[in-house]
């Protein structure tokens, strides 16, 4: 009876083996994890293919400035005084030093309470616009967190970080 005992025993272990080895926990990925985890492909182009999904501007705490809008990376957003009303001003050497945020999508997250939108830029693609004012990101922000651009004066104007209570 304990020599059958041992062999079910050994022989329920080693399924639960070969059904872990064949199995993933990583959905979408056909069940190719093996015993070192999910193998480390490009993500799958149908988990991605819903832009409209995903949110394009999200609500972030920032230490000084309390609550700002962000891209999902966290990367603040700008406004550009002279733009109100979503008039494109910044181009040519602008866009150098103040990247416009393209998108093929306006979507928000928690947090945002204005309107989302896309406009048309003079040099082509579309720049995502928060109650009408076109969104940029500043050069000298390198990650999230940052907000290097707050109150600069360039190219013919104030640069302020774009707010969730921004009128348009």
């Amino acid at each position: 009876m304990n020599k059958r005992l041992a062999i079910f025993g050994v022989s329920m272990s080693i399924a639960a083996f070969l059904a872990a080895c064949g199995s993933s926990t990583t959905p979408g990925t056909g069940g190719s994890g093996g015993i070192y985890g999910a193998a480390t492909t490009a993500p799958s182009t149908t988990a991605s293919s819903a832009p409209a999904a995903a949110a394009s501007v999200i609500v972030t705490q920032n230490m000084s400035l309390g609550p700002i809008l962000t891209d999902p990376s966290g990367r603040t957003l700008y406004q550009f005084l002279p733009e109100k009303g979503g008039k494109i001003v910044c181009t040519g050497a602008c866009l150098t030093f103040w990247p416009a945020y393209l998108s093929t999508s306006a979507a928000g997250g928690a947090g945002v309470t204005g309107t989302l939108g896309l406009i048309t830029r003079p040099e082509g693609g579309q720049q995502l616009t928060y109650n009408t004012w076109p969104l940029y990101y500043f050069v000298k922000d390198t990650g999230p967190d940052q907000a290097n651009g707050q109150g600069v004066v360039g190219f013919g104007g104030k640069w302020l970080v774009a707010t969730p209570g921004l009128q348009p």
